[in-house]
């Protein structure tokens, strides 16, 4: 292995939320929320480099808000359409070779250290990994509101990021991709390529903040996340 990166999606308008203002832009405990997960991956101190991939209409207010953080081998770049394109925009400003990469949704504040070090650990051994839970509740196939099959809980997981992968693979991921495909995270494109996403545990308080009552709860979770992550670090 030669570096670690990561491509943090920082590309949303906030059309769920609400707001005059992108999710990622709301302050979570007085810091914007896309500011909590760079600092994460700051803190962490094992990236050669960050890159954070934004809506053009905000990259001005993305540099100034990440400003104390984004040292000088870190970049703010444009998005596309999607959420892929954004994520092969990030894949195009790095210079890879043989190498890790960190792909994390900026909503997604509540990850740890611990977690990081086990998706690098489980991609250099398998390619490709992603934080994912269980679910508790039990789970249903359903057409127009009718239930017509209980899916099997215990082979079914919640899938959360950062997620990881090996840049080798990208020979593989890459190879006729078609323009129209857009699969909606590393999990279902690596399988449309017969490639399987190794799962490692998330802890229970990765959430995704995506409306106003999301950012409320995690205002709750957020002390109890800080013990948690404490009690197994």
């Amino acid at each position: 292995m030669n570096n670690i990166y990561a491509i943090i999606l920082s590309g949303g308008i906030g059309s769920r939320m609400g707001s005059s203002l992108p999710k990622q832009f709301l302050k979570l405990k007085g810091l914007p929320i896309l500011a909590h997960s760079v600092q994460r991956f700051v803190n962490w101190g094992l990236c050669k480099s960050l890159v954070i991939v934004s809506h053009p209409n905000y990259i001005e207010i993305t540099e100034e808000i990440l400003s104390p953080y984004l040292g000088v081998n870190d970049k703010i770049i444009e998005g596309g359409q999607t959420r892929h394109e954004s994520f092969l925009n990030g894949i195009k400003a790095l210079n890879l070779n043989n190498d890790i990469i960190f792909i994390h949704d900026a909503a997604r504040p509540f990850f740890t250290q611990k977690e990081l070090f086990e998706l690098v650990d489980t991609t250099l051994k398998w390619g490709s990994a992603s934080l994912g839970v269980k679910p508790t509740e039990t789970l249903v196939l359903a057409e127009e509101d009718k239930t017509q099959q209980i899916l099997p809980r215990e082979k079914i997981y919640l899938i959360k990021t950062p997620q990881c992968l090996h840049s080798s693979l990208l020979d593989i991921l890459l190879l006729e991709e078609k323009e129209e495909s857009h699969p909606t995270d590393l999990c279902s494109w690596a399988l449309s390529k017969k490639i399987f996403t190794r799962i490692v545990d998330s802890n229970p308080y990765n959430m995704k903040i995506t409306q106003k009552e999301d950012l409320q709860i995690a205002e709750v979770l957020y002390p109890l996340f800080e013990s948690w992550s404490k009690q197994h670090s």
